[in-house]
């Protein structure tokens, strides 16, 4: 299985045939990019996620600090009304001499003083003094009033003249929607149903973009399947050879072991009997040569096609059978 993923790791990393090095390069770096992207996004999210569940927690604990905040306020609010009710419920005796009163009204000390009420000099002046200030305000807002009235019947007047002309256009326009449509159109629907120009050019943009990435994407995809399937005949060719050279390998096997055993039985004769056993052995030796070339020439190709980048996947060759 680790084998397995080797190669297919390294299938993933070498360049398809028929694909240029610059765009495979181009194609592994935005990969990487988009991965990395993938992890930084993936990090950002798990940190947010974070400081989103600490923000819910931090806002529950305002919440309840400002609830008991209220609450405490709302305590002493009523301490402080209670306490103010409190005090002035307390009778307070102060102490005045006769030349520091003066009764107001006739310039005479009543018989009875407990219904009068005391003010100082200063708080009798600030008290008169706001009269004076008041009666100055009423003067005023009746000069804004008087000018609020004449603007009233000015507006006033201006409105019916507008709602006037606002008849006569309501009218033509009823009038002419009768000549061109039939009936009466609602001008709101109208303009709720208008055509969101940008909306639209958005959509086809996106609707175009959608289009090439498609295009793209089938066109990335036949040539992966195209790679493969040279991939397999490359590599269907790989193990043709190889298996071979397997062949070719037991064959001069087999002849070396009839060699040598010839030359075992070998006995020196004389005459034409010599001759031929020479001529056998030659002919037998030009034939494990020339299958010598010919693995050389198998193998030279099996490099060849490494080099380009097919995997070659070799047969298993029985060698008991060549071994004495």
């Amino acid at each position: 299985e680790e084998e397995e993923e080797e190669e297919e790791e390294e299938e993933e990393d070498f360049c398809p045939p028929g694909c240029e090095p610059a765009l495979f390069e181009q194609v592994c770096e935005l990969r990487e990019k988009r991965l990395d992207q993938e992890e930084m996004l993936a990090e950002f999210q798990k940190a947010a996620d974070t400081l989103k569940k600490d923000q819910e927690a931090l806002m529950k604990k305002e919440k309840i600090i400002d609830q008991a905040l209220k609450q405490t306020d709302d305590e002493i609010q009523q301490f402080q009304t209670f306490k103010q009710q409190k005090l002035n419920e307390i009778q307070v005796i102060i102490t005045l001499k006769m030349h520091q009163i003066r009764c107001v009204l006739e310039g005479k000390m009543p018989p009875d003083l407990s219904h009068t009420i005391v003010f100082t000099t200063s708080g009798l002046q600030r008290l008169r003094k706001r009269i004076d200030d008041l009666e100055i305000e009423k003067d005023d807002l009746r000069q804004d009033q008087k000018s609020l009235r004449r603007e009233h019947v000015q507006l006033s007047k201006s409105r019916k003249i507008k709602e006037s002309k606002l008849t006569v256009l309501e009218a033509r326009a009823r009038d002419v929607q009768m000549l061109k449509f039939g009936q009466e159109v609602d001008l709101e629907v109208l303009e709720q149903m208008a055509v969101n120009k940008t909306a639209e050019d958005l959509k086809e943009q996106l609707k175009k973009l959608e289009q090439k990435n498609t295009a793209e994407l089938k066109a990335w995809q036949k040539t992966i399947e195209e790679a493969a399937a040279e991939l397999g005949a490359v590599t269907k060719q790989n193990t043709d050879k190889l298996e071979r050279v397997a062949e070719l390998t037991s064959a001069q096997h087999r002849l070396e072991r009839e060699l040598n055993g010839t030359q075992s039985r070998m006995v020196v004769e004389v005459g034409p009997s010599k001759e031929k056993m020479k001529a056998e052995r030659e002919q037998l030796v030009s034939l494990v040569k020339l299958q010598a070339r010919e693995m050389e020439a198998l193998k030279a190709e099996i490099n060849m096609l490494r080099r380009k980048g097919g995997h070659v996947y070799t047969p298993v060759v029985r060698r008991g059978a060549g071994t004495q």
